[in-house]
């Protein structure tokens, strides 16, 4: 069962366990899990990137794993599909965002390089 979640959240393009446990509510520990046994089986391969100050890895499905379907713009949107990425959009709104990062700015009392967004705006 997770491993079919990981594959349907996989086919809209490169993900990394965190995105993919927000997509599907699956625990990340078990994500890694799957994603191990999946590159074991050379269904998937990971890459390591910097985030922050630390290092993650991003998922991404072998070719052969990709279904082959029309092109996701010229399908009709399904809003009840989570894994569409054209679904994307942030639980807040802009001002909610605007002022959570004000508040941000005022608590540490300095400059906030990193603003708080949406980061949905695809």
């Amino acid at each position: 069962m997770t491993q079919e979640a990981i594959i349907r959240a996989l086919q809209n393009g490169p993900l990394t366990s965190y995105q993919m446990e927000n997509l599907t509510g699956i625990p990340r520990t078990s994500i890694v899990a799957a994603c191990k046994k999946l590159h074991h089986k050379k269904q998937l391969t990971y890459e390591k990137i910097r985030m922050g100050r630390s290092w993650i890895s991003r998922y991404t499905l072998e070719p052969h794993m990709i279904v082959a379907t029309e092109a996701a713009n010229d399908a009709p949107l399904n809003k009840l599909n989570p894994f569409d990425i054209r679904n994307a959009k942030g639980i807040f709104t802009k001002a909610e965002y605007a002022v959570m990062n004000s508040q941000a700015r005022r608590l540490l009392g300095k400059p906030f390089t990193e603003e708080i967004t949406n980061n949905q705006f695809i």
